[in-house]
Parts: structure tokens; C-alpha cells; sequence
């Protein structure tokens, strides 16, 4: 397929080599990477949907080219302070799952740590791990202290939970 039926404004249609169906208006090709983003009207007012083809993989191709060239339109607005709260956000959840990634621990302690983080707030203290600032638990990760102050209950609870997941991880 060359790139005159790719031609930036022309309203194509056609098959994926899934047997996908497609359609829409060519709003960039690029030949050299084989790749076309197609442009079509989105269900929100004044919104558009892109789609992302490879062009190798389409099959049963229809172009028809704009009766005289398309004018440039610009390109729309970025929200500069939406994309700055997304960036935000996503370093908070990254720096918040690297947080959960033990330094210098086994894969066992590792494990364990994963099992009790699903069902109580855990954080890594060096290779202790602490579970709701109450409780800890240190190498061999098998016995559960308790915090200063703390209530004994948790200490309580914490053990019975790491018993029922070190048994379901197969872990004695």
C-alpha cells in the first residue's frame, strides 16, 4: 500500500488483518514507521476519537481523497494544569509502589510482605516489616512485636494473619 491512500484528510475504511473494521479520516501517516492515526468523531460533543493502525496489517482498504486539500486546522488545546495533576499522580502511585519493594530482603520476605499488604497498611522499616504502625515484624519474619503503646490485639491479629499467609504461600 502506498502512502497516496494514506494522504492526510481522506476518509478511509477498511479491515484489520483481525478482521477488524475500521473507518475515519487520515489524521497523519507516517510511511517510515508504517503507522496511519485515523480521526473520528467521539460521543462526546466537539470531541474526537484517534485510532493507531499499522498499515501492514490492513486488509480491504477504501480511501477516498478530499474533493480539494484539507485546510491545516490547529491542533487542539492541552490542559496544561490537567496533564500537571496526572503527572503528579502518577509519580505519587510509582513512588508508593516502590515504597512496597523491600531493599535487601529475600524473595520469602518479599512475598510474605505482598500477602499482608493486600489485606492491612504495610510499610518496609529496613527488613522489618511495620503493619498499621503498630506492629512489627523482623527476620526470619516469623514472630509479630509490638509498638510501644500499642494495642496488644493488633499484635494479636497480625499473627494470626501472617500464620494464615505464610501457610497459604507454603512457607512454614
Amino acid at each position: 500500500m502506498g502512502g497516496a491512500e494514506w494522504g492526510v484528510g481522506c476518509q478511509v475504511s477498511g479491515l484489520t488483518s483481525l478482521g477488524e473494521s475500521f473507518s475515519g479520516e487520515v489524521f497523519s501517516y507516517d510511511a517510515g514507521m508504517g503507522l496511519a492515526v485515523l480521526r473520528t468523531k467521539g460521543n462526546i460533543i466537539n470531541t474526537h476519537d484517534v485510532r493507531i493502525l499499522r498499515v501492514e496489517g490492513v486488509k480491504d482498504l477504501r480511501s477516498v481523497s478530499p474533493a480539494e486539500a484539507p485546510p491545516l486546522k490547529p491542533l487542539p488545546v492541552v490542559d496544561e494544569a490537567r496533564c500537571q495533576k496526572r503527572e503528579e499522580a502518577s509519580l505519587k502511585a510509582a513512588h508508593a509502589s516502590a515504597a512496597n519493594i523491600g531493599v535487601g530482603v529475600t524473595q520469602e520476605a518479599q512475598d510474605i510482605f505482598d500477602a499482608l499488604a493486600r489485606t492491612l497498611p504495610c510499610r518496609w522499616e529496613g527488613k522489618t516489616i511495620a503493619v498499621m504502625d503498630e506492629v512489627t515484624i523482623a527476620p526470619p519474619y516469623r514472630d509479630c512485636a509490638g509498638a510501644a503503646g500499642g494495642d496488644p490485639r493488633a499484635v494479636e491479629r497480625v499473627g494470626k494473619v501472617l500464620a494464615m499467609e505464610k501457610s497459604k504461600l507454603g512457607l512454614k
